[in-house]
């Protein structure tokens, strides 16, 4: 009897030890493009609802959709704030905007502020438009001064579908809040 539990013991230790070795461990990154891919496709399927095409352009919960001319692709925007502004920024233009940028999963990737909406303590970013990523310059030409949207935008109209210098995700759909501050420089 001691015998077959031994042996017994012996076989268990070993499934326990195969069962172990063959434990990877998974990243939360793991199938980026495709959770990614289908974050954006989940968007475009509520834009495309009959319940969101039947809300007012001015309800802050309707989906809106602008096409990114470099690649093609929409971005799909939620206008959570209208502001006050009467000019539009054109392409070339210099922008003074607070942004918090995230991937889908909610891992903030860079902000200029910390709080769910900028505050005077906190410093809004300079930028060009032409000189920032398609999805961003192709939606910010329709915002106003004092606009605060969501952005989505997929990864070809992102970072596209290589790590880049600041260790951003490959075919990373980002999420942006946005608010205009002002138009620097038309």
């Amino acid at each position: 009897m001691s015998k077959k539990i031994y042996l017994f013991s012996l076989v268990l230790l070993a499934l326990v030890f195969t069962a172990c070795s063959e434990t990877e461990e998974t990243s939360k990154y793991d199938n980026w493009r495709a959770r990614n891919e289908a974050f954006i496709d989940s968007i475009a399927s509520v834009y495309d609802s009959p319940e969101n095409q039947a809300l007012a352009n001015n309800n802050p919960e309707k989906l809106h959709r602008y096409k990114d001319e470099v690649t093609g692709q929409w971005i799909y925007v939620k206008k959570v704030k209208n502001g006050t502004g009467k000019e539009l920024p054109q392409y070339t233009s210099t922008v003074s905007a607070h942004y918090r940028m995230s991937y889908f999963n909610g891992d903030v990737v860079q902000q200029t502020y910390t709080g769910t909406e900028p505050t005077e303590f906190d410093s809004p970013a300079n930028f060009t438009l032409n000189g920032v990523i398609s999805g961003w310059s192709y939606t910010l030409i329709h915002m106003v001064a004092g606009d605060f949207w969501t952005l989505y935008i997929p990864y070809q109209s992102g970072y596209g579908s290589s790590t880049n210098d600041d260790n951003l995700e490959a075919y990373s759909a980002l999420v942006y809040n946005v608010r205009l501050e002002k138009i620097v420089e038309r």
